[in-house]
Parts: C-alpha cells; structure tokens; sequence
C-alpha cells in the first residue's frame, strides 16, 4: 500500500512539472527542442512511464529513474528533492542558506583569521564573501573596493579589467596561457561539482556573470582541459614588492579549507612556491620559511 501511495503522489509531482515546462515554453521553442510530453518522457527518461500513467506498472521507479526523470524535466534542486521524497528516496545535500550559512561564514571568519597567508572566503555560487588583508595587498585590491551583497564573485576577480589581476597575470604569452589554463581547469570543476545545480537560480547568476566578461564560449564550453588531469597547479602573477614597490613575476599556488561539515563557505589560502614569491610574502608578514608542499 505504502508503495502504491509514493507511486500517486510521485506521478502527481511528475506530471505537475512536465506541465509547468510545457506552458513555460508555450511561446517559444525549447532551445533542444524538447516538448515535455508524456511520450517524450517517457522516450527520454522513464521507459515505463505511460504504463505507469495507465495502471500496467505499479512499481514506483528506481532511484536513478527519478534522477533521470529530474533531469529531463530541467529541474531545480528543490524540484528534485521533492520528486525523491515523494518516491520514498532520501533527497540529495543541499547547500546552507539564510542563518545556516551566516553562522557558517562567521566560522569560516574565525577561521582565516588563523592563518598567516593571503585567503579568501567564497561560496559554492562563487561569491567572495571576505578576505585577508595579506590578500589584499597581494593582489592589490583598492581599500575602496568595498564589498555587499554584491560583492564580487571569484569570475570578477579573475575576468574583469577593473581589478589588477588578469593583467599582472597575462603579462607575457606563458604568463597568458597558464592563466587562460587556470580558467578553464576551474570552470570546468565548477561545472562537475556543481552539476545537479544547473538549473538553479544560483547557477544560472554564475553563467550571466561569464556572459558579462565574454567568456562563457570560449572557456565555459572549453572541455580540452577539464581540470582532472595533473596539469602543474602553480599560477603566476606580477607582484609588488612593498619595499621597493617594483612589480616581480611570483609564482604561487592554492589550497583549500572548509571549516565546516559541508565544503561550502570554503577558505581559498594562496601559498609561494619560489624564492621571488617566498619574499614577497615575507613582506606581507607571512612565514618567512614557508614552502609549499
């Protein structure tokens, strides 16, 4: 009986989906020229769903089913959770929202305040949510720049022509080329950490902000270099040396810390990896020993 119940209510939130799709492209055509019909859905996604609308099946589908049906129907992750509760699955992860992720970003505060390098906050949208003040010198980000709810995102950093860094770090063709490397190596992890979440709202402000600086085509669909391989990690930037104030190539990599449970707020710590780095740091007050390891 219980199976019978999520199998109705499960159709009933199928249906109420492939629906609301259908008549939000009633005006316009799918750009994959889908037409959310049970037909379709039932080609596509769940080859026993008109059984299952008529009575010849009364199994409710697989987990993996109701995956595949989430997808076909382009759903948010809200949508999919409640197409897995309504089936009896556990509903997947979802990122902190509201006082969840306040208090998580407080810890993470707390947190970067530890450590003697350049760091920043950001969030699984991207969004730098703070930062150092080693980071700031590093990277020599105005004391003006102030940021709030629309405060940068790790796109603006690397992209926009405003701040310092994509030119100290195209400074020359191997300087560029690592640097456009980097770009699609991240894109490319934020796509696959990120693919549950492609039609979130969220996700979908991360593709505006790449369309903003043109580079969704060129490195968002870029997947020659999707940032699996061993590609050498190591990143390059001119740098200032604060006490003569001339620029010097530094080479630097980055790693990682999530002060919580989930991955997300996550500390990005900028490490040197040369002499001409170790001393750069050393001015900004870091561990004058420091290697990466």
């Amino acid at each position: 009986m219980m199976e019978n119940s999520n199998l109705k209510t499960v159709l009933g939130e199928i249906e109420a989906l492939r629906i609301k799709r259908q008549r939000e492209f009633a005006d316009q055509p799918h750009p994959c020229l889908k037409r959310f019909t049970q037909q379709e859905l039932n080609d596509e996604a769940c080859p026993t769903y008109k059984n299952l609308l008529v009575g010849r099946s009364r199994r409710v589908p697989n987990r993996q089913t109701i995956f595949d049906i989430a997808e076909y129907l382009e759903c948010t992750t809200d949508e999919r959770n409640d197409l897995l509760v309504a089936a009896g699955y556990l509903p997947t992860p979802t990122e902190w929202e509201g006082s969840a992720m306040e208090l998580a970003l407080d810890a993470a505060q707390r947190t970067m305040k530890s450590i003697p390098f350049p760091a920043m906050i950001i969030t699984h949208s991207l969004d730098i949510k703070g930062y150092n003040e080693p980071f700031r010198r590093l990277f020599d980000i105005p004391l003006d720049h102030h940021y709030d709810d629309n405060m940068m995102n790790s796109v603006d950093f690397h992209f926009s022509y405003e701040l310092p860094i994509r030119s100290r770090s195209t400074f020359n063709k191997a300087a560029c080329d690592q640097w456009k490397a980097h770009a699609i190596a991240g894109i490319q992890s934020f796509k696959r950490n990120h693919v549950l979440s492609r039609y979130d709202a969220w996700y979908q402000k991360v593709i505006d902000k790449a369309e903003q600086y043109n580079v969704y085509e060129p490195y968002w669909n870029d997947h020659h270099r999707d940032g699996k391989g061993s590609m050498d990690r190591t990143q390059t930037i001119l740098a200032r040396v604060e006490s003569s104030g001339e620029l010097v190539p530094v080479g630097y990599k980055q790693i990682s810390v999530s002060p919580t449970s989930h991955v997300y707020p996550q500390i990005v710590v900028f490490l040197p990896v040369d002499p001409a780095a170790r001393k750069v740091f050393a001015d900004l007050g870091c561990p004058s020993e420091c290697v990466f390891a």
